[in-house]
């Protein structure tokens, strides 16, 4: 049992001694990036809820708002009646 241990705790020092001497990378600061040029919109990535591939999506979130409003509208009428 106690070489068992002993074998745990020298791979642990192991370990300890190869993060202790890790290099630091050092990334180059004098590059220069142009964010107005870069930031163009690509109309081809946007997703559209109203896409033959998303009639799914689409009924999940009529269905969510129409139980939302039915849940408003009933909780309006329980407090004024």
């Amino acid at each position: 049992m106690s070489s068992e241990v002993h074998r745990h705790i020298e791979e642990r020092l192991v370990k300890s001694k190869t993060l202790l001497n890790t290099k630091v990378v050092d990334f180059p600061k004098n590059k220069n990036l142009n964010r107005s040029s870069n930031s163009k919109i690509i109309n081809d990535n946007l997703w559209n809820i109203n896409d033959k591939s998303n009639d799914d999506q689409l009924k999940a979130v009529v269905g969510v708002c129409f139980i939302f409003g039915a849940l408003v509208l009933m909780g309006l009428y329980s407090n004024l009646m």
